[in-house]
């Protein structure tokens, strides 16, 4: 479960609103770990580096998934440029070596609805956000449910799954442009789409992953501009808080060595009964 404090950095509140917004036992924390009132958050925000007291105060252990699944359902979620694509192949390879089969796929997927989906997100065919939240709802159904490489098949078999994004993205982009209680209800009410045992989600500043696209895309896509890039960071913590409660998400700061970050998200997922 996440602090509200972890949700407030990841919205990118400003400290003082920091302050009034958090719960008192999340405060009193945040004193005590400072050692004043004055300025406390502030002075968090400023570290560059979060001690082992810091990160108390950011996680709390979520709840065990108790999925009676024989794989493992993982998610990595980010803004673009945030190193999803990296560290799911690390991933890969490091429960692979550990003996387990695994599966590593995405979404939008390479169904035909998902090539519709991509045709809207390039600019090609621009959609209504609410058009574009039922497309991927009908993607994600299909890439749960299909029988020959289904997301719940591999699951049964005891084959571990790791998804590049999952509904988490569809609150967070289409939830900017249309009712994100009304594509949550869709996404978290459909029996035929499971609930992920984590979501991992890779943090990094707006400014670093408009950089990193800037280097590595020969093209950008509707969703990747700053403005929107902020807006859909706010939304990623809605999102996450209408979660809370009930699922195991875990936020990674993506802002580090490539091995600290990786072995983070092993530990992780090792964590995972």
């Amino acid at each position: 479960m996440l602090t509200q404090l972890r949700l407030l950095l990841l919205e990118d509140a400003p400290a003082d609103e920091i302050e009034r917004r958090l719960p008192p036992d999340e405060l009193e924390a945040l004193y005590a770990w400072h050692g004043k009132k004055e300025g406390a958050a502030e002075a968090f925000l400023s570290l560059d580096e979060y001690d082992e007291k810091a990160s108390a105060l950011l996680y709390r252990p979520g709840r065990r998934a108790a999925s009676g699944r024989r794989g493992k359902f993982i998610v990595l979620e980010g803004l673009d440029g945030a190193g999803k694509t990296t560290h799911i192949e690390l991933l890969r390879k490091r429960l692979l070596s550990d003996g387990r089969s695994v599966y590593a796929t995405a979404e939008p997927t390479a169904s035909a609805t998902g090539g519709l989906i991509r045709d809207a997100l390039s600019g090609l065919h621009p959609r209504a956000a609410s058009e574009l939240a039922a497309l991927f709802l009908c993607d994600r159904i299909q890439h749960n449910i299909n029988p020959k490489n289904g997301i719940k098949g591999f699951l049964e078999a005891g084959t571990d799954v790791i998804c590049d994004r999952y509904y988490y993205s569809s609150l967070a982009y289409q939830g900017i442009d249309s009712d994100i209680g009304w594509v949550a209800q869709m996404n978290l009410g459909c029996p035929d789409i499971c609930t992920p045992d984590a979501c991992i989600f890779l943090d990094l500043s707006v400014e670093k992953c408009v950089e990193r696209m800037a280097k590595e895309r020969v093209t950008a896509e509707i969703f990747e501009t700053e403005e929107i890039i902020r807006r859909v960071k706010r939304r990623f913590a809605d999102t996450f808080r209408m979660c809370n409660d009930n699922e195991n998400i875990f936020i990674v700061n993506a802002d580090r060595e490539k091995e600290k970050v990786s072995a983070e998200i092993y530990d992780i997922v090792k964590g995972i009964k």
